[in-house]
């Protein structure tokens, strides 16, 4: 389906679909708060050559990455985009500056009693790995995953090969997999409406099925994109990063958010160290981004 043709029938219907969703609010159909997005580091630096955020570029280059997960707040509620790495596997993988996910959170006062919504946007270790704490960390949170991105990694046979485990933490899995076929755990199909000025966009390439989050912020249209790009220049020189399950379809996931996001620096990537240096400071390694 041609994208343009896509985006207007997701929004034709993004009213129904924000009534129907988990922890839609009724009546809220047709509000369009703006959220304030913040960026909380939990783990890093870690060193790597430039390479292996910027595709096959950079190989004489040592270039420092952070590991985060996002908080939004407005309307009432507060939103978290991945639940960052596991106690477990952070332990297990050594991961230099690690914190809590759950813990660097509270920081800003997103916790167990005003988070409704964790959007996973793939589900690599650093992404859905702390799924080993957040249900019960957030007990009022409904959890977002695109259906085809769960059923691979939980399904399909490559996912169990020895290369692809390199990107599974178990204990992450296991937290889906937990709250499989309850409210719960919503498997979403492409694009979905989650509440006014809320939008998953589906965002395919890095993995099968990676999704991102739209949102309106008082800039305009934001992206929380996640590792739809590891850097913010992998979005603003059309390059996308290594570890690339669809090259065809990463570029054109770039065009698409492009087109969405009221402007390119609105496009908050996975990894980049900008997003901890130079935005605001709001707490410990926390900066507000919009």
């Amino acid at each position: 389906m041609d994208w343009n043709r896509r985006e207007f029938v997701t929004s034709a219907g993004a009213a129904i679909a924000a009534a129907m969703a988990p922890g839609a609010r009724p009546g809220s159909v047709g509000a369009a708060p703006a959220y304030e997005v913040y960026a909380a580091k939990y783990a890093g630096p870690v060193t790597s050559k430039l390479a292996f955020l910027y595709f096959n570029e950079g190989w004489d280059q040592d270039i420092d990455r952070y590991y985060y997960v996002w908080a939004l707040k407005g309307n009432g509620e507060a939103i978290v985009v991945d639940t960052g790495t596991g106690v477990s596997m952070a332990g297990q993988r050594k991961l230099k500056g690690y914190v809590n996910p759950v813990d660097v959170l509270r920081r800003i006062g997103v916790d167990g009693s005003n988070v409704t919504k964790v959007v996973i946007s793939h589900m690599h270790w650093d992404h859905v790995g702390g799924m080993e704490m957040f249900p019960s960390a957030f007990p009022k949170a409904t959890f977002y995953v695109q259906r085809k991105e769960y059923d691979f990694w939980i399904k399909h046979p490559v996912a169990k090969r020895p290369f692809m485990r390199t990107f599974v933490d178990d204990a992450g899995n296991r937290g889906l997999t937990d709250l499989e076929g309850t409210p719960r755990l919503v498997l979403v199909e492409g694009d979905l409406n989650i509440g006014p000025g809320l939008d998953i966009l589906y965002a395919p390439g890095h993995t099968v099925a990676l999704q991102t989050l739209g949102v309106e912020t008082t800039r305009g249209r934001a992206v929380v994109a996640a590792d739809c790009g590891h850097l913010a220049r992998n979005f603003k020189e059309d390059h996308p990063s290594s570890l690339i399950t669809d090259l065809v379809g990463w570029l054109e996931t770039y065009d698409r958010l492009r087109r969405w996001a009221s402007s390119v620096d609105l496009l908050f990537p996975g990894h980049d160290a900008g997003m901890l240096r130079s935005y605001p400071m709001v707490a410990d390694d926390i900066t507000r981004l919009v």
